[in-house]
């Protein structure tokens, strides 16, 4: 009779060479690579949030710096515009004297105007003063200028009546500024002075 091996076994089959390739295939671990995945996203996520802060930090010390800069560049600037105001005051007051200086050359140039006339108004002018006009109508003089103080227009006034060459020094006009004081006064010049007058009509016997 003849016997058939119906299980694939003996030694001529290729089933048992079959599963013993199988046994012999690696396995995958699951557990082992999620829990490399694990490991690999904990460290992206700490490099992410250790850029991050370090970008917040850079960013607030970035922000604080300009800041500083800025409050800086407007000190320079409210300084550079202090001298500004500084510098264009000195130019009106500059402006302002040579305007005076004008006034007193041209009357010098003016044969008209004695001598003696302008030498009494500048040895009356006192300091922080200055003339702006002067005008003459034969012996009556209108002044017109500006003082820094109401103490310079006063000594003006005070020197002007107690010169003996003037005489009926009156205010016309005064206006205290914030900075300054504009002020307009006449007075009559006396060139050979008060003592030197000629007697009143009732005192000429005596």
């Amino acid at each position: 009779m003849i016997k058939v091996n119906l299980l694939g076994g003996g030694s001529g089959g290729g089933g048992g060479a079959k599963r013993e390739q199988a046994r012999r295939m690696p396995s995958i671990d699951l557990e082992a690579f999620a829990a490399s995945q694990n490991i690999i996203l904990v460290v992206i996520l700490t490099l992410a949030f250790g850029f991050t802060g370090w970008r917040y930090y850079s960013l607030n010390a970035t922000t604080k710096k300009l800041e500083q800069d800025l409050e800086v560049a407007r000190e320079q600037l409210e300084k550079v515009k202090k001298d500004r105001e500084a510098i264009e005051v000195l130019k009106k007051k500059k402006a302002e004297f040579q305007n005076q200086i004008d006034i007193i050359t041209s009357l010098k140039n003016n044969q008209q105007v004695p001598v003696r006339l302008l030498d009494e108004v500048s040895r009356n002018l006192p300091d922080f003063l200055w003339l702006v006009s002067m005008q003459e109508k034969g012996n009556y003089l209108t002044f017109s200028g500006k003082a820094t103080t109401p103490n310079a227009y006063a000594n003006f006034y005070n020197n002007l009546n107690a010169s003996p060459y003037f005489k009926e020094v009156g205010k016309i006009s005064y206006v205290a500024n914030r900075d300054d004081v504009t002020f307009s006064l006449s007075a009559r010049f006396m060139p050979t002075g008060k003592n030197n007058l000629p007697p009143a009509e009732g005192q000429q016997g005596h």
